[in-house]
């Protein structure tokens, strides 16, 4: 059928098609919806399978799931954000989300960290994220284990980095780590349900007409671990930042639960500022948001460091290796899930990726603390969503699509950040620094990792 054909006839009155017109809607309908599907599949069998790849094609779903039923903005609590990674796809029904063409890496954290804790290589480092081609999604994965390196500040939860995700458009950078909290996951699940057990009664009336199943799944959540990792709350952070102004112009955190993804954003303050004084719920929403984002701010600064992982491929790039990795698609043993995937476009047949692997061995020595490079948040503005394929302006009059910049000043981002020390302890200074705890010694030290 000529392209455009079924669109002229869903658009006709009904009333006015003949037997044999209906018919072929009705076909044209099914096999275009079959088409959409089997691209949807070859999207989600086509990756590396490391959790960072894995999560990009997890919000692509749920993406896609609201563009598929109509929602104008799908998924609106991260789309700012995880957009950058997705490209409209059109069809004779509707328009869906594909994922961009992506470049796979895999990396030696302890290698990586001593090359990016040097605060002289931040220029380098800028420069090549300005560099990077783009609508290119660039994954980064630890290999080896997330373990191997974890961060933590005084008095703060240990965490745990597994990979980030970058695209460049522009002058933004739009990006995503996974990853999470070290901590027993399941006392995590029964703190939670006991604080809201005692306000069981507030939100029972906050959600009057909700059916009782809805309201038991709300009170008995139920955490979720980062895949393969029993001791890590899986969590992660997302951001749009600025490589002219080297400012965050959007800042999130998410933690992962069986039902839901509890979402806090910096945005959800001048999004809501028109009810904030006179609606309970939505200050509540913001303020617990911004309260996170705050105590978040090492997610932050570990991505920060982590801008420096296109610059340290390109310095160690004579020690890069490529590595051919079997994707679900390329599985003989994939099944029916498979076979329906294979019949998508050929270019969409990803049967095998190659991940640029730097498994330098010659550890250099670091100091187990530094200061990450503590970027600024933009005060100035914010993105203001617009409808897909829509055209707006960027804070220099440049056309942008999907949104556009609103000036304003957002007073509750002038909060000074946290200027903590981050503390880079591996298996082994972990285990020195707690028989220091328990030999009664005090004191900084640094450690040596070869």
């Amino acid at each position: 059928m000529p392209k455009g054909d079924l669109k002229k006839i869903l658009a006709r009155d009904r009333g006015t098609f003949d037997r044999a017109t209906r018919r072929n809607a009705q076909r044209y309908v099914k096999d275009e919806a079959q088409r959409i599907e089997r691209m949807r599949s070859a999207d989600q069998m086509s990756g590396v399978g490391f959790h960072i790849d894995q999560q990009t094609r997890q919000f692509l779903d749920t993406c896609n799931k609201d563009v598929l039923n109509g929602v104008e903005t799908p998924y609106f609590k991260v789309w700012d954000v995880v957009s950058g990674f997705f490209r409209p796809e059109p069809s004779e029904i509707v328009d869906f989300l594909r994922l961009r063409p992506e470049k796979d890496h895999a990396f030696s954290a302890q290698d990586f960290f001593a090359y990016g804790t040097d605060p002289a290589i931040r220029d380098q480092a800028l420069e090549k994220l300005m560099e990077l081609p783009e609508g290119i999604v660039h994954n980064y994965s630890v290999k080896g284990g997330v373990r191997s390196i974890v961060f933590q500040e005084e008095g703060g939860d240990p965490i745990a980095l597994s990979g980030i995700a970058m695209v460049r458009s522009g002058d933004l950078l739009y990006w995503q780590t996974v990853g999470g909290i070290v901590k027993d996951v399941a006392a995590v699940t029964a703190e939670r349900r006991a604080i809201l057990a005692a306000d069981e009664a507030r939100i029972r009336s906050d959600n009057p007409h909700a059916p009782e199943a809805m309201i038991r799944e709300i009170l008995n959540p139920t955490a979720v671990p980062l895949k393969g990792e029993d001791g890590i709350w899986r969590a992660a952070a997302l951001g749009l930042f600025n490589l002219r102004t080297l400012k965050h112009d959007i800042r999130m955190t998410t933690r992962e639960w069986e039902a839901t993804q509890a979402v806090f954003s910096d945005q959800f303050e001048q999004k809501l500022a028109s009810v904030y004084d006179t609606d309970d719920a939505a200050r509540r929403l913001v303020d617990r948001a911004m309260a996170q984002i705050d105590a978040d701010h090492l997610f932050f600064e570990i991505a920060e460091t982590a801008f420096a992982l296109p610059s340290y491929f390109a310095a160690r790039v004579e020690f890069v290796q490529g590595e051919e990795v079997r994707t679900a698609l390329g599985d003989p043993n994939g099944g029916s899930a498979r076979k329906y995937a294979l019949k998508a476009p050929l270019d969409m047949r990803v049967l095998t990726r190659n991940v640029a692997t730097l498994d330098f061995n010659a550890r250099s020595e670091f100091g187990h603390s530094y200061t990450p490079p503590r970027f600024m948040v933009e005060v100035d503005g914010f993105w203001r969503r617009l409808p897909l394929g829509t055209a707006g302006k960027d804070p220099e009059g440049r056309p942008t699509e999907g949104k556009t910049w609103v000036q304003a000043h957002a007073r509750w981002k002038d909060k000074p950040r946290k200027a903590g020390v981050v503390h880079v302890k591996t298996p082994i200074g972990a285990a020195i620094e707690r028989g220091q705890k328990l030999a009664g010694k005090g004191g900084a030290f640094h450690i040596t990792v070869r």
